[in-house]
């Protein structure tokens, strides 16, 4: 199992490390200005070479502990947060699938308030067009059958004409709606 299953895990993975990075730049930027002419000789002179150097090591793991408590902070929320985010767009994902394949029995959960709410409560939306759709062409595909059958030559166009007008509408009004969501 591949703990970066995702584009967005990855993107996490790259900018935690980048972050990583920057704070080992850091830390070591740290050390060698504390290690450096002005801070370690202005303490050798004040405290003596033995405790300047345990204060300055002192200094330099209480430097490394907080920076590396803040990389792993930062790094536990950009997981949870890609967590929070993975979840909902798997489930957006496979039942878009079943969608796409067919199967208009499957609504997506529209609990959540933020952007993959909405994004879900549009889909159902246009889930719900599609069913109609559907079903209207195939009732006037059944009627056009049924006129067509039916009727004498000049009445069976004239009637397949309107319901084909009629399914033009509707596929029209169809797009609108499709647009709308």
């Amino acid at each position: 199992m591949r703990f970066f299953r995702s584009g967005l895990q990855r993107q996490m993975g790259f900018y935690i490390l980048f972050i990583g990075i920057v704070f080992l730049t850091m830390a070591v930027e740290i050390e060698l200005f504390i290690r450096g002419k002005e801070v370690l000789g202005l303490l050798r002179d004040q405290l003596g070479a033995s405790a300047a150097a345990e204060l300055i090591s002192r200094i330099l793991l209480k430097v490394r502990v907080m920076l590396s408590t803040l990389l792993l902070a930062i790094g536990l929320v950009m997981m949870l947060f890609i967590k929070r985010i993975m979840f909902p767009l798997e489930q957006i994902i496979e039942r878009t699938r079943a969608m796409s394949a067919g199967d208009f029995s499957i609504a997506l959960p529209e609990e959540s308030k933020d952007e993959l709410g909405e994004l879900a409560r549009h889909i159902n939306d246009l889930n719900a067009n599609e069913q109609e759709l559907i079903l209207l062409t195939k009732n006037m595909t059944g009627q056009l059958r049924e006129t067509l059958t039916e009727n004498s030559e000049a009445a069976k166009i004239d009637e397949a004409l309107e319901l084909l007008d009629e399914l033009d509408e509707a596929l029209d009004e169809f797009g609108r709606s499709f647009y709308q969501c």
